[in-house]
């Protein structure tokens, strides 16, 4: 995010994107699309939380877990991605 918090065009672009390949059932492509908004926008929890939900679907559920992580770091009220957080964990035969 740029020092006022706004999130570059060229982010929202990505992830405009992403949710787009998303909804076509794409994740790979998806995943690609949001990990260039994150590079571009580190703090953008929306473009990591869909990302998390990608590694989800993918069956990459450490890759899912950690970056589910780091959404509740940015945003501790993410309600999603608590939900994930759990769902996540108890695919992968976990409590934490």
């Amino acid at each position: 995010m740029t020092p006022s918090g706004h999130i570059p065009v060229e982010a929202i672009t990505h992830y405009r994107q992403a949710m787009d390949h998303w909804s076509k059932g794409n994740y790979e492509t998806a995943l690609k699309n949001l990990k260039y908004a994150v590079l571009i926008a580190p703090n953008f929890s929306t473009a990591l939380y869909e990302m998390g939900r990608c590694y989800e679907r993918l069956g990459q559920y450490p890759e899912a877990l950690s970056v589910v992580n780091e959404v509740l770091q940015i945003n501790q009220t993410h309600i999603e991605a608590e939900m994930s957080r759990k769902r996540i964990l108890d695919k992968m035969g976990r409590t934490r």
